[in-house]
């Protein structure tokens, strides 16, 4: 028994000095307590803060009142940044209504080109006021009407001439070529104005049918403004714009056509897999999803099948529903 209890006693000091070394192995490194992050943080918080100052300092209050919505976001709790916030904004409210004023007073004064500057500067303070993009729209009309009827006095002082003086030959030289500022329309187009801006767009067009230059440049900032809202992420927008840009121009550059189409394949897919996501839970919606992903692609096969399956699915349903509804 006592080498019994030899070995208990050595077993249990190996133990205790095994731990014991154990306990001197080097440490686990500290926590992060998160104060680079923290750090990081408030940079990032003064940084904007400058650039909303910077901005606001230059006159331009929509990029600050931008930055000042920004820093409301990421910190909502600093009054500071909401107080910012609304002092952009109502900076903006009076610069904005000052502009507009201003315009305003010139157009009825008959001074359509400050006018249309006064009323540019309105919208790119304020995208959205709706009554400077009217006026442009009115100075733009006034010009176009202007234009049309120069042409048409024109012309009849030239069936006069002709009928007093004939030409000996029976070949009429060409009409000079006339046309009207596409800068306004291009302007409030690029301003915010978009429906409006491609209506002034598409009057140019068609008063100036033989200008190629001139659609081709309309047609180019627009096909360049759609690039930039499928950027963001805007994808059906931009295609509507790719379209209309197609459409100013009277014709397709195979880089066009080929981004098309490719975005409407990009749609199709979207609107696809939306589809399988709800199938099981709403077979209504999967069918919307299906018919709007073949209005894109007309030859995405996997959607004609799936829209195939949904709808006898959907009549079956409805049969047994109506069975049910006679019992």
């Amino acid at each position: 028994m006592s080498d019994v209890l030899w070995l208990a006693r050595w077993l249990v000091v190996g133990g205790v000095l095994w731990l014991t070394g154990c306990s001197h192995q080097p440490a686990a490194p500290p926590a992060d307590t998160g104060l680079p992050v923290e750090r990081s943080y408030s940079n990032s918080l003064e940084q904007r803060r400058q650039l909303a100052r910077q901005l606001q300092a230059s006159g331009d209050l929509a990029a600050a009142a931008a930055q000042w919505q920004i820093l409301t976001l990421i910190a909502p709790n600093d009054d500071a940044f909401r107080r910012e916030l609304a002092g952009a904004r109502a900076a903006i409210s009076k610069a904005s209504g000052e502009s507009y004023q201003t315009g305003l007073a010139a157009w009825k004064r008959g001074e359509g080109d400050e006018a249309s500057k006064a009323m540019l500067r309105t919208l790119a303070l304020d995208p959205s006021h709706a009554e400077a993009a009217q006026v442009l729209r009115d100075i733009e009309k006034q010009k176009i009407s202007r234009v049309q009827a120069g042409r048409a006095a024109r012309v009849r002082r030239e069936e006069e001439a002709a009928a007093s003086n004939p030409p000996p030959s029976s070949v009429r030289p060409p009409e000079p070529h006339q046309t009207y500022d596409v800068e306004q329309p291009l302007a409030m187009f690029l301003a915010g104005d978009t429906d409006g801006g491609l209506r002034e767009l598409r009057r140019y067009v068609e008063a100036n049918p033989g200008d190629r230059t001139g659609r081709q440049r309309i047609a180019s900032v627009v096909y360049e403004q759609a690039r930039k809202v499928e950027g963001q992420g805007a994808r059906e927008q931009a295609l509507g714009l790719y379209q209309q840009a197609v459409s100013l121009r009277g014709d397709a550059p195979t880089i066009w056509d080929t981004r098309i189409k490719a975005l409407r394949k990009t749609l199709a897919g979207e609107y696809y897999e939306k589809g399988l996501r709800v199938y099981r839970s709403d077979i209504a919606a999967a069918i919307r999803y299906w018919e709007a992903g073949l209005r894109f692609d007309p030859d995405h096969v996997n959607a004609a099948l799936r829209l195939r399956e949904a709808r006898l699915n959907q009549e079956k349903l409805k049969r047994i529903d109506d069975e049910k509804a006679r019992r």
